[in-house]
């Protein structure tokens, strides 16, 4: 009976230390299994792309505003304060429409004392001209005087001939009226001349009147131009753009008062980063998002120039554009650069370059183990990025960060 106890009792004990082994083999094996601390990942922070395999746009992504190819840029006609302001920037103007009022005392006096000098030139005028006629009528009447004492001499002359003949007249007498005759003759003759060189003063005095008031109706007009710029208008039909004054500043002459951008010519200006600057080419189509809606253009420009790490593209649009479209009116652009058939691409990865090297850790989706791959890029768009090796279409990798993970060849994701 004792022996069969402990034959009980050792195989007992046997199962147990089956039993232990076992579940140490299986801890084991699921310990081989998982992450080390050093290299997992948490799934929920990991950015995953997955391949893809189809035609990649090449495009170049800016940012810019709406331009007027004809603003007008209002300037200040004289020194002079703001009285009143009518509209705003934003508001659409036709050419008669008033944008602010501006008030100069002197300007007005000025107006006053030019029209009162251009009366005057007129008022010198009209006396020059009469007493001219004044003395023409009397150098005229005096010619018809002396023609009639030419007449009543012709007569004398003509009578006394036929009586000195029978001595009636003497010949003395008949002399004297020939000779009176004659000197009537002259002084017409004289006084004819005098007329016209009257005539010709009188004309030459008038223009020299005449140029006076011209003087000063176009310094009047002048002025007058100036006050009627006192009440500023837009000059076209657009948008007020600017307004680089406020009520009750004093302006000097030539200050700038305000912008208005025409609406029916505008073009885009957009900032694109140096790094695309090869990529872009004149003619190339772009399509500029007002957001509201989407307006199809061609590059018209390029601006080699570089400022703040961008480079200026100008964008020819359409002479028809939707009502949405305004100066200054902010706006994005995408460039079409080329389009890439059948191409393998993914979502851009954290500091992916065009045409370079990099590792990526690709996620085997039996083991949620990410294994470190080195990849070659392509061409690069805004969002996605051209894969020329070390990918297949479908397959998962880490687009985020791994800079932290960059020793290691297997990172886990962990749930």
């Amino acid at each position: 009976m004792d022996i069969q106890v402990e034959q009980k009792k050792n195989i007992k004990v046997n199962w147990l230390w089956l039993g232990g082994i076992a579940l140490l083999v299986i801890v084991t094996g699921w310990l081989l299994v998982q992450p080390s601390a050093q290299a997992s990942l948490p799934a929920e922070d990991a950015w995953i792309g997955e391949v893809r395999q189809g035609d990649l746009v090449i495009s170049v992504a800016g940012f810019g505003q709406l331009k007027s190819r004809t603003p007008r840029l209002i300037s200040a006609a004289s020194e002079a304060t703001v009285e009143e302001i009518v509209l705003r920037p934003g508001v659409e103007v036709t050419p008669d429409s008033v944008i602010m009022r501006l008030r100069d005392a002197s300007l007005t006096q000025s107006l006053k004392d030019a029209k009162r000098a251009l009366q005057q030139a007129k008022d010198q005028y009209l006396q020059s001209n009469i007493n001219q006629q004044r003395e023409m009528l009397s150098h005229q009447a005096d010619l018809e005087i002396l023609k009639s004492d030419l007449e009543r001499a012709e007569l004398e002359v003509s009578a006394q001939a036929g009586l000195v003949e029978d001595g009636a007249v003497s010949k003395l007498d008949y002399q004297r009226t020939v000779l009176e005759h004659r000197q009537l003759t002259r002084r017409i003759d004289i006084e004819q001349r005098r007329i016209s060189q009257l005539e010709t003063l009188h004309q030459a005095n008038l223009q020299l009147a005449n140029s006076d008031i011209e003087a000063a109706e176009e310094a009047y007009q002048l002025i007058q131009h100036r006050v009627d710029r006192l009440t500023v208008r837009a000059g076209i039909t657009g948008v007020v753009q600017q307004l680089h004054v406020e009520l009750g500043q004093s302006v000097p002459m030539g200050a700038q008062l305000a912008l208005v951008g025409s609406t029916r010519d505008l073009y885009a200006q957009l900032q694109v980063p140096q790094a695309y600057a090869e990529q872009v080419a004149l003619a190339q189509s772009v399509q500029v998002n007002t957001r509201s809606d989407l307006i199809t253009g061609t590059v018209s420009r390029i601006n080699p120039v570089v400022q703040n790490g961008n480079i200026e593209v100008e964008v020819a649009l359409p002479k028809t554009l939707p009502d949405s479209a305004r100066p200054e009116l902010n706006i994005e652009g995408t460039i079409h650069i080329n389009t890439l058939n059948d191409a393998l691409f993914i979502d851009k990865p954290v500091g992916a370059k065009a045409f370079s090297h990099a590792t990526l850790y690709r996620i085997d989706t039996n083991t949620q183990q990410a294994h470190a791959i080195e990849v070659h890029y392509g061409a690069q768009t805004a969002q996605h990025i051209q894969l020329l090796s070390g990918a297949q279409p479908e397959q998962r990798f880490i687009l985020s960060d791994m800079a932290s993970y960059q020793d290691e060849p297997v990172v886990y994701l962990s749930k």
